[in-house]
Order: C-alpha cells, then structure tokens, then sequence
C-alpha cells in the first residue's frame, strides 16, 4: 500500500473525528482503535523481516496522519477565526524514525510569545495532548514562539539538535516556513564553532561512560560506542558545518567515501531493527541489549546455528561489526573535521597579524609525513613501492608519539589485505614487530592501532579470529579481542603512574620493571585467549597450540619461547588455586610451586594474572581476592627461595612469633587462654593469620566461655566483627560450642538482613569450641559498618538457635522468605541460559573431597548449599567463596564425619543430583 493510499485509510477510518460529531472520549477510542490495528499489521512487517528504519518510518507516517487529523479536527471545533499555529514533530520522530516505545517529541509552534496563551490555542493543544495520552503515548512537547526557539536552542544543544530535525506535521505552512528561515540563519550558520566543540565534548563524555569501546558484553544500542546517536551526531556535525543533510552529500563532496557510507546506513539500519525488537519484546522503551535479550533477538532474527550459544555468537557478531562501523567512521569523520578546523588559514585582516595561528611545521622521513601529531603518507606509492614500511609505520606512531590520518587509514586499510605469508615471515616485519612489544607502556596504543587498520588481525591470523568474539562466561565484560587489548592497556598503565598516586600497584609496577623479556609477556598476553575461536571445551589448550603455532612462524626459541608457553599453559592457573584451593594446606603450596618451578616464572604469571582478571571487568580483581592472590605469592616464593623444610619450619616459626607478638597485645587477664587458644587450634589457622585477628578471637572465646557459664544451659555465643575496609569487607568471627547445623544457622542469619559471605574458614579447637571466621559484604561489595546490622544478625542467630535440641524445628524460610523478593533469578529464559555446575574431586587436598559449584548468585545460596551437604550427611571442613558479576563459583571442602575422604562414587552422584537440583 502507497503512503497515498495509507493517508486516504486514514482519513476514511477516522473521517467521524474530523467531522467533529465525538466526543473526546470516542475520539481518543476511535483513534486508539485505529492505531492499535495499524501497529499489528507493522509489528507483523517487522516479524517477516523488514529494516529496521522502514518499520520505523512506517510507525511515523501512521502518527503523522492520526495527528495531522487529530489537529484539523480540533482547529474546525475553534469557533471564529482560525488561530494561526504549527504542529512540528522534533528529534527522532522529525527524523521519521519512532522505534515502537519511543516517546513522542512534539512543537506546538506560535506566532507570538508563550507566556500569555490565547484560549483558542490553549485549547487547541490541550484536545490534542489529552488525545495522544489517552492513546497511551509518552509525549514530551513544547509551544514557543520562533524566537523562543531559537532561543531556547542557544540555551541548550539537546533543544538545538532535536529542533535541527523538526518537520511539519500539520498547520499553519507560513509560520513553519518562517521558523526554518530562521532557524537555519540564528543556529546553523552562526556559532559553528561551539556546536563542534559540544558536540566533541558529548561525543567524549558518552564514549567515557562505555568505557571508549563497542564491544561491552551488554551494549546500549542507542548511546554506546557506535550506537544510534554516534550516526546521528555524524548529521548533525556535518548539517553545522558543511549546510549537508545527508550522508550522499558527504560522499558527493569526497569526505567519505560510497564503500563508508554503505557502511554507515547498513549499521544504521541494522540498530534500528534491534531496537525494535526490543521494545516490541518488552512493550516499552529498553534499549540495553542484556544476555537475556541477546538470546531473545538473535531467534526471532532467526539465526541459523544449532544451538542459543552459538546463534547469540553470530548474532553478537554482526552487532559488534556494525557498531564499529559507525564508531570508527563516525569518530574519523569528527577527527577530519578538527583537521580541518587547525588547518583553516585565517582570511582577510587575521592573515597578516602577529598572533595568527601558526600551522606546525611538517617532517618528513621514511615516505611519511607528521604534522599536529598525525602522520600521513608523503605519497599514496609508499607503501606499494616498500611493504615493509607497513610495519614501520606504527613503529614510528609509537617512537614519535603519533596518531594515524585519515588519510594513512584509508592507505593503511588497503595494504592490509596484501599481507600474505611472506609478510608475516619476513625477517625486517618480525623484529619491528618486537621491537614495538618491548618498549613497556607504549604497546596498547598501538596494537589498538593495528587492530583498528586490521594489520594485527592479519599479521596474527590467530588474534584475528577473536575480531567481535562474545565471551560467554558471565564474568567477562568484553569481547575477546577487546579484552585481549585491555589487559595489554593494564600493564602500560604501570608505567604511567608513579608509586606516590596509587601505591596498591606498587608490586606490579616493581614485577613489570624487573621483567627481563617484555617481547614474551606482551606477545603471551596477546595470544593467551586465542583458543576461544577454536570452540574447542578447555580454551586452554587451543591457545596453547596457537601460541606454539606463532613461536614457530615469529621464529621463537629458547627461553623465551618457554616463558610464552608458560605464560599462556597457566594463565588461568594463579587465579584458579588462590579462589578455590586451601591455601592453609601445605600440600596445595606443594603443588603450585612445582608448576612454577622458579621465580621468574611467579613473578611473572602473577603480574601476568593481575592484567588478565583487571582486564575481564571491573570487580574481578577486588580486595579481597587480591588478598589470597599475595597469600598464594608470597607462600609460594617462600617454598621456591627456602625449600620444604625451611617453609615447614617457617610455619612453626611463625606460630612462634604469634604467640610473642599476641601476648604484648593482649593484657594479662587473658594470657591463660591465649595459651589454650594456640595448644587447641589447628596449625592450619595460624597460616597467614594476623596477630591483631588472632587476639581479638581469643578475647571472643574468653567472652564466650564467661558467658556461657551464665546461661543455665541456654544457648549462648559470641560475635565479633572486625573492620576490613582495606579490602573491602568486614571479618565476621562467631565463637560457640559445636553442634549440628551450625555453619548452616550462621549462614542464614547472615541471608536474613542481605549480607554476602564472600569467604568462610570454620576451625573446631579439640576442646570442642567452635572458631568460625566470615568475610563479609554488603549487596554492594562495601563493608557491613551499620550497628544495627550486626545487632540484627546477632539476634536472628539467638532466636535460630533458641531450641536447646539443634535439629529440632529448624525452618530456616521462615528467616528468608520475606526477603525473597531480593534474592537473584536466573533471567535468562529466551536468551544464554545460565551454565550451571557440580563437580567433585579428591584431587584437589589430601584431606577433604572438594565440591565445585558454578551457580548464579543469590542471597542464602552459602546457607542452601551448607544445609544440602549437611542433609548428605557430610561435614563442611572449608569454603572457598567466589562471586563474580552475578555469577558464584564456589568450592566447598567436605569429609566423612569421621574425617575421611568421599571415595564412593554413589555417594558421588547422590551429591551431584542433590546440588545440581539445588543451584538448577
């Protein structure tokens, strides 16, 4: 159906409004009721697969003929002489382009001043306004005279950009045109400068917010990086600067080019019809593309692969290569015209004044040229005429501090496809190649520089295949390739800061100065995650065999080659024994420095580790696990640098040295139980034990044991919490007799008022006096510091423990159910759904059978899992917590009551039955 014969549906559907025989009632019924129809039968065009701007051109014509029928109709009710007034619809319903829940943004535009509204107008608006709200539309609307306008747009460039996109929907043409004159001359032609300068300034504060990068694990399609108004600031920019309206006119003019603007519109599109896909899935304005609604779009965009994973993959895929598109086009087109601005020459007078700009004096070298910073190629031959100036090129970005052209780009771009094998075995491109690796804080700029122009991708086909890879792991914020760069990012970050700004990188900054082969490390870091692309279970081992593969080409040996290997074999390994291996066990000490063997080999797979977690997101590298990481480090050099028996002795030693150190602390009063305290515990609590804690525990067993003596055998207990907030957490110690279900009624009376347990060591002295100690947060990861916290969970814990039998009555729902409503869900019906596990192990200590747990995160997760192994009829010994942007992975080390392992492997599927049911 033509847009004629739509306008004519219209007006014969809605002929009883203009007619003026309804009342407001019937009309917003009728109008309603017509709408409702017309966007089922858009709605249905979008299901069968049209752009997403031809859905939401459609959306705007349907408004305009219901408005321009509703506005008539209110005008023929005005008695007298018509009033003279413009309908105008602004922003993005001016530019048709009105997604299904988008708000609609109207002018009502007067001939005079709006402070003293004419009747007849005032009642024109309210009729129409009343209508649409009616309807059900978000409608935001103005009424100004023409130099209200302008005024109002030289206030505020919002106000200016969205009126740069009005349209005449209905009314009076006169007045309408009058304003465009206006308009045009007051705030397009005039103050160009400062419509730039906010525009860039804009551009620079929302790229900041996402963090200057398309690829976030959950974009928001209109404001991120290479979203729907980075193309539209492209418009408005050009509209200012060069009068253009459309991108056809850039091309024309020869500032982009046809392939660019193909480019542009194909992504433009393309986030149009994403965007409609999701407010029609959530009826109303969402513009962030979570994983659940990932899933969601990439079936009813009917992505072929077998499986969600894989559809959300390539469908993710396509979004990432589109928004680049714009960000990259987008920020160049802004970048020529800053060229362009600096190289103006002043006209007229200022061309013969002392303070006229300078222009910066070119220098040529190599068959480039550099001015202001950007270098460009002297002659378009150059590369052709010499290939291996490609690769010179970023050494010189890198050696003088330089950023590409566009001009180099474009140029750039091209020789890029040329790389072949002999490129990438060329003796002169592998040692440029080292040489930009090893100079230590300058790398990420430009490896981002190569990535951006695709000569890294090319040059290393195994980084390439991570081009707009989505992670799938929960915890991961970026994309593979983007993550690679930002952990490249961290550790040339050590090198900007001094000691004095940021001290808690001290020992990093010491660990990548001491690091002897830069090459190694960086290269390591920029192929350890290569394996993703190989969709192989274990990315490990295909980023191994890449990392081999590379060796070979980049002709790689010798101990360097081994510290890649290294490097890359066990990026993973640091962070898997510090978050869920005992620590305390000597064994697991054992263990790990035998994997390091030197070290060398620690130092670096730890700084190594500290980029890897800084560059997955902006939590996996908290406190408190930066704790057990220096725990695992320094336990670990002590072993490599003294041998087994020194650590051993060390330890003892150390227990030693506690006890001394305890008693200046502690007053004499509580000597005789200090003495008992380091006789009854066991070995493994004075590892890594402070002796500041260990006072304080022993003045809670002392509080305890006056307490209980008082209690006429009611239960009693003492709680303890101690400020940690520079790792951010409190340490929670509860001392008690032993008895059933203990950690299990801790742990719910910890859920009750939303406290996170983010680690737990649970210690039995061989007097029988329970020794437990919590690391604990709030929902928002900071330290739990409100009394009335504490005091709330000191009572809960009295009251679940009331009952002299312990496994009496015990209903932990009727602490929790009133707090369901914050505990997490999984979302992810329709989209990635959440890859839960169980997994045991008697590999992993030589005393305790371990449980590994991935689940999603909720409040009293700690306490069901608890409460399930007790069911089982095991005993927790110790818990390793780890919580990561919603995901929880935790290990639980359980024995027999008697103290033995789990061997029965029955026993086995019975426990991984009842917790996989659980965490399901």
């Amino acid at each position: 159906m033509s847009e004629q014969e739509i306008s004519v549906n219209a007006q014969h559907a809605l002929h009883a409004i203009l007619d003026g025989q309804l009342t407001a009632q019937e009309t917003a019924t009728l109008a309603m009721q017509y709408i409702k129809n017309q966007e089922e039968e858009i709605q249905e065009l979008h299901q069968h697969g049209a752009g997403g701007l031809e859905i939401a051109e459609a959306r705007s014509n349907l408004l305009d003929y219901v408005l321009d029928i509703l506005f008539r109709a209110a005008i023929r009710r005005q008695e007298g002489k018509t009033p003279t007034v413009s309908l105008v619809a602004q922003g993005g319903y001016g530019r048709r382009q009105l997604n299904p829940s988008s708000d609609l943004d109207l002018l009502f535009l007067l001939p005079k001043a709006s402070h003293k509204l004419p009747k007849p107008i005032s009642t024109l608006i309210e009729e129409v306004l009343y209508t649409l709200w009616d309807c059900g539309f978000k409608v935001g609307h103005a009424c100004r005279s023409i130099g209200e306008c302008i005024s109002e747009a030289k206030a505020d460039q919002q106000s200016k950009t969205a009126q740069m996109d009005a349209r005449l929907i209905s009314g009076d043409d006169k007045l309408f045109d009058d304003f465009t004159r206006k308009f045009e001359k007051e705030c397009v032609q005039k103050g160009q400068e400062d419509f730039f300068n906010l525009r860039r300034e804009d551009l620079r504060r929302r790229h900041s917010k996402y963090s200057h990068t398309v690829f976030l694990q959950e974009p928001h399609v209109k404001e991120s990086c290479g979203g729907l108004r980075d193309y539209q600031n492209v418009l408005w920019v050009a509209r200012v600067k060069r009068g253009f309206k459309s991108l056809e006119e850039l091309v024309e003019a020869k500032i982009i080019t046809n392939s660019t603007c193909q480019q542009l519109q194909a992504g433009f599109d393309f986030l149009h019809r994403v965007r409609n896909e999701l407010h029609y899935e959530n009826g109303r304005c969402t513009d962030t593309l979570t994983l659940r609604l990932q899933g969601v779009v990439a079936n009813r965009f009917a992505y072929p692969q077998k499986t969600i994973l894989r559809r959300c993959e390539f469908f993710m895929r396509d979004y990432y290569r589109h928004t680049r598109a714009i960000y990259t086009h987008s920020t160049s087109l802004m970048e020529y015209f800053e060229i362009e601005r600096q190289e103006r020459k002043p006209q007229g007078l200022l061309s013969i004044l002392p303070f006229r700009t300078k222009q910066a004096k070119a220098e040529k070298f190599d068959g480039f040229i550099a001015r202001n910073g950007r270098i460009s190629l002297a002659y378009k031959e150059a590369l052709e005429e010499d290939p291996n100036r490609l690769m010179r090129l970023f050494q010189h970005c890198q050696l003088k501090s330089l950023e590409l052209s566009p001009q180099a780009r474009r140029y750039i771009h091209r020789a890029a496809k040329k790389i072949d094998r002999s490129f990438r075995y060329k003796q002169a491109n592998r040692e440029t190649f080292r040489a930009i690796l090893e100079r230590k804080g300058e790398v990420g700029r430009i490896l981002r520089l190569m990535h951006r122009t695709t000569v890294l991708d090319k040059y290393l086909p195994e980084f390439g295949a991570l081009d707009c890879l989505v992670q799938h792991e929960f915890f991961h914020r970026y994309t593979a390739d983007e993550h690679t760069l930002r952990c490249i990012d961290q550790l040339d970050s050590l090198v900007d800061s001094p000691d004095e700004t940021d001290r808690g990188r001290k020992l990093y900054r010491r660990l990548l100065h001491n690091i002897q082969d830069p090459y190694a490390l960086y290269l390591a870091l920029i192929l350890h995650d290569t394996g993703r692309a190989e969709n192989v279970r274990e990315h490990i081992d295909g980023s191994t065999i890449l990392a081999d593969k590379v060796c070979r080409r980049l002709r790689i040996s010798g101990g360097r080659r081994s510290l890649i290997m290294f490097l890359v074999d066990h990026h993973l390994t640091f962070w898997r024994y510090a978050t869920s291996r005992d620590l305390s066990d000597i064994t697991v000490i054992e263990e790990f420095a035998n994997i390091m063997k030197d070290k060398a080999n620690l130092d670096a797979l730890l700084l190594f580790t500290w980029a890897d977690s800084n560059g997955t997101n902006e939590e996996a590298w908290s406190p408190w696990k930066e704790s057990l990481m220096l725990q695992l480090y320094e336990a670990t050099r002590l072993w490599l640098r003294k041998g087994k028996e020194h650590f051993k002795n060390t330890l003892t030693d150390n227990k030693d040295e506690l006890r001394t150190r305890c008693r200046k602390i502690l007053s004499k009063s509580y000597h005789e139980e200090m003495e008992r305290h380091f006789e009854l515990m066991p070995n493994a609590y004075f590892r890594f034990r402070e002796p500041r804690n260990i006072s304080i525990h022993i003045k809670s067993v002392y509080q305890f044991f006056k307490r209980n003596a008082k209690s006429n055998g009611a239960f009693e207990c003492d709680m303890r919490w101690i400020d940690r907030s520079d790792r951010s957490h409190t340490e929670l110690v509860v001392t008690a007799w032993n008895r059933p279900l203990f950690l299990e009624k801790v742990c719910c009376a910890l859920a009750s008022q939303e406290i996170n347990i983010i680690g737990a060591d649970v210690y039995t002295r061989l007097d029988g006096v329970v020794c437990d100690i919590f690391q604990v947060c709030t929902v928002d990861h900071e330290p739990v510091t409100l009394e009335r916290d504490q005091k709330r969970v000191l009572e809960t814990f009295r009251a679940i423990n009331q009952d002299p039998d312990p496994q009496t009555h015990y209903d932990p729902n009727q602490y929790l159910k009133r707090k369901t409503n914050f505990l997490r869900t999984d979302v992810s019906e329709g989209g990635i759904p959440f890859p839960t596990r169980v997994h045991i192990s008697n590999d992993l200590s030589d005393t305790c059978t371990a449980i590994e747990i991935q689940a999603l995160d909720r409040i009293a997760l700690l306490h069901d899992l608890f409460y399930a192994v007790d069911q089982l009829g095991l005993a927790t010994v110790h818990a390793r917590i780890c919580t990561e942007k919603g995901a929880a992975m935790n290990t639980i080390y359980v024995t027999w009551p008697d103290g033995s392992k789990i061997i029965n492997e029955e026993k086995h599927e019975e426990i991984t039955e009842k917790l996989g049911k659980l965490i399901s």
